[in-house]
């Protein structure tokens, strides 16, 4: 992987996940051509991921302790104490509109894109800073689209939606923007160390999404 200069580092990253984002939003711009049942699949697949986050950010944090800067470690910490009990608040909001996410059948490519992150976030202290950093800036995107499919499913069952609302412009609000500020000062800190670990991290967890969103994607349209 190239070595970019640190100055340009988190703008480059940030353009990588943007082209990612902007392709998957047009895909999901029409919201009304799908079914309650396969915006409910997308809504329950979304909340492993919520499942997941405390253990991933708990890994990356034990990962980073190799760097000489603590404060890595520090934010990851920092952003596991924010993320822990947060899948909780969601299952009670998904429960508001009417979906049970005890009913989740294992989906394949969700499985193999957890196992992805987790590997990059035990490559090294780099490769995982590079991957959670990307993480969080792509979180911007899934909120944005899970609040509008929320707002369309309870919309349709005719449901109070007041809990997910609140959960997801929290997340666009105040605790994603904390997430991605915090992890991009530490990158340009580091980074100037050298970048190439940081980099590829950012990009292969970035193919891992895109290629799990295609999956969830193309997993809907069949149904």
């Amino acid at each position: 992987m190239e070595t970019l200069d640190s100055s340009r580092i988190t703008p480059v990253l940030d353009d990588m996940n943007l082209q990612f984002t902007v392709e998957k939003k047009r895909r999901l711009a029409r919201l009304s051509e799908l079914s309650e049942a396969e915006l409910e699949w997308l809504m329950v697949e979304h909340y492993q991921l919520s499942v997941r986050n405390p253990d991933f950010l708990s890994t990356a944090a034990t990962t980073t302790k190799a760097f000489a800067e603590p404060a890595v470690t520090e934010e990851l910490q920092r952003n596991l104490k924010e993320e822990n009990g947060r899948a909780a608040t969601y299952k009670r909001a998904l429960a508001e509109v009417g979906i049970d996410v005890d009913r989740h059948v294992e989906f394949a490519p969700t499985t193999e894109f957890f196992a992805k992150v987790l590997a990059l976030i035990t490559d090294s202290p780099q490769c995982a800073l590079g991957t959670i950093y990307a993480t969080e800036t792509a979180a911007r995107f899934e909120h944005e689209v899970f609040l509008d499919i929320s707002r369309e499913i309870a919309g349709r069952r005719s449901r109070s939606w007041e809990q997910l609302r609140r959960f997801h412009e929290a997340h666009l609000a105040g605790v994603e923007p904390r997430h991605e500020g915090g992890l991009a000062e530490l990158i340009d800190r580091v980074a100037r160390g050298g970048t190439g670990d940081i980099v590829f991290g950012a990009a292969a967890v970035i193919d891992a999404m895109d290629a799990w969103w295609n999956n969830l994607l193309a997993h809907v349209a069949k149904r």
